[in-house]
């Protein structure tokens, strides 16, 4: 496994992957400024930290310093990306500048073809402009999670009230995890983490 370090020159301003407005229109809610604010906002930072948790990395823009070492191959993979051409500022290798190499931007796959010597030290700046560059399928993501979370806690509102009467009407009340053919409120949550973990897949850092 290769060793690498991180070192963060210039921190991401904001991390959030999807906007307070992009979320109201994804749950249907009215756009604009509402009661329910600080509640939404809080939601997304939380769904946004979960899947980069997830995905084992940063998705949010930053100017870092990588230092790999212990490497098979002379390729890395940058752990911010994309990463376009212009913002690799250095490519050194035991403290010799480089430029024989080839950037693929999309994935930050970077490929020396000369000679291996290490430690390779990549200077660069990569990933997402955070919410306006974050591809859809993560903003659904997020929205799926801050989606599961305003339903379960609804849910947990109503745990142990069975039924609310007056005069001659009654409503009856069923407990989240009753009632359902399919196992109540655990076989939405389980449809909506099968869907995020799709949609998450091409997202994923994975160790080499």
């Amino acid at each position: 496994m290769a060793d690498v370090t991180v070192k963060i020159l210039v921190p991401a301003d904001e991390t959030d992957l999807i906007s307070l407005d992009e979320l109201k229109v994804a749950l249907g809610l009215p756009t604009g400024v509402g009661a329910t604010d600080p509640q939404l906002e809080w939601l997304i930072d939380v769904g946004s930290s979960t899947i980069s948790t997830l995905c084992n990395r940063v998705f949010a823009k930053e100017k870092v310093q990588e230092t790999w070492r212990c490497l098979g191959s002379r390729r890395v993979y940058l752990t911010h990306w994309p990463v376009k051409e212009a913002d690799v500022e250095s490519v050194t290798t035991n403290g010799k500048d480089r430029i024989d190499y080839e950037l693929e931007e999309g994935s930050g796959k970077l490929s020396i073809f000369t000679a291996r010597e290490e430690p390779i030290i990549v200077t660069y700046t990569g990933g997402y402009v955070c919410p306006d560059e974050v591809p859809d399928a993560l903003k659904q993501a997020c929205a799926l999670i801050v989606s599961t979370s305003k339903a379960e806690q609804a849910a947990a509102a109503l745990t142990g009230v069975k039924m609310i009467a007056h005069k001659e009407a009654r409503v009856m009340f069923h407990t989240p995890t009753s009632g359902s053919s399919t196992g109540g409120g655990g076989g939405a949550s389980s449809n909506t983490r099968q869907t995020v973990e799709g949609l998450l897949g091409h997202y994923i850092r994975h160790w080499i």
